[in-house]
C-alpha cells in the first residue's frame, strides 16, 4: 500500500515517514518544492536504513504524491491545509484521506481550540474532499517525541469516519505502528472531541512542565 504524506516535511511527518516505512507500507514524501521533498526523502531513507529497514522513500511534487498514493495524509500546518486540499480534491478522488489537523491559536501563552464553521477540520476536509473519504487519527500524537526515533511510548489513536471501510483501513495503519494502538471513535462527528484535546494536552504539559503528552485509554 503506498501511503503520501502532503507536506510530510515536519515533526508529524518525519514520525509517520520512518515508522511507517519501517511497518511495511511505500511511503512517498510530498512537498511543494520537488528539491525539498527528495531531499527529505533521503534524510529519511538515512534514518530507515540506520534502524535495520530498506530506505526506499520517495520524494515527489504535492500533486504527484497525491495521484500516486492509496492513502493521504494531510500533514500541512493546519492553516494551509484546506487550501492545498481544494487543490488536490481531483487527484484524491476515491481515496482515503487522513487528517491529523488541528486548528488552534496561542492566546497569552493558552493553546485554544479554533475549529472552522463546520465543527472540526476532519468535517471541513470531508466538505471540501467529497469524493474522498476522510478519516480523522493521529490528532493527539506528540509530533517532536514521534519524530524521534529513540522514542519509546504507548499512545492511544481515536479513530473517525463516515466510512467504515476506510475507517478500519485506518486502524490498521495506526496499529501497525509499534507503541500505538486505535481505538474506534465512531463517525466523523467524532472529530470535534479528539481534536479538542490536543490545546489540552499542549496546555498541561506546559502548566505542569512534563514533556508532551499523548493519551492512554485504561
Amino acid at each position: 500500500m503506498k501511503v503520501a504524506l502532503i507536506g510530510g516535511t515536519g515533526n508529524i511527518g518525519e514520525g509517520l515517514a520512518f515508522r511507517l516505512k519501517l511497518a511495511g507500507y511505500d511511503i512517498i514524501i510530498g512537498s511543494r518544492s520537488e528539491e525539498k521533498a527528495k531531499s527529505k526523502a533521503e534524510h529519511f531513507n538515512n534514518l530507515v536504513e540506520s534502524l535495520g529497514g530498506k530506505g526506499d522513500i520517495e520524494g515527489r511534487l504535492n500533486d504527484e504524491a497525491a495521484e500516486l498514493a492509496d492513502v493521504a495524509v494531510i500533514t500541512i500546518p493546519w492553516q494551509h491545509a484546506f487550501e492545498t486540499a481544494e487543490r488536490l480534491k481531483n487527484k484524491l478522488k476515491g481515496k482515503i484521506v487522513i487528517s491529523p489537523i488541528v486548528p488552534m491559536v496561542v492566546e497569552n501563552g493558552i493553546f485554544r481550540y479554533t475549529p472552522p464553521e463546520e465543527g472540526s477540520a476532519g468535517l471541513k476536509l470531508q466538505r471540501i474532499l467529497g469524493e474522498s473519504s476522510v478519516v480523522v487519527a493521529f490528532n493527539n500524537i506528540p509530533a517532536k517525541r514521534f519524530a524521534n526515533p529513540a522514542e519509546k511510548f504507548e499512545w492511544d489513536v481515536a479513530v473517525c469516519s463516515d466510512d467504515d471501510d476506510a475507517k478500519k483501513v485506518v486502524m490498521e495503519i495506526v496499529s501497525s505502528i509499534k507503541g500505538l494502538r486505535a481505538f474506534d471513535a465512531g463517525s466523523l462527528d467524532s472529530s470535534r472531541t479528539i481534536e479538542a484535546l490536543t490545546p489540552m494536552l499542549i496546555n498541561l504539559a506546559k502548566k505542569n512542565k512534563t514533556v508532551e503528552l499523548g493519551v492512554r485509554f485504561v
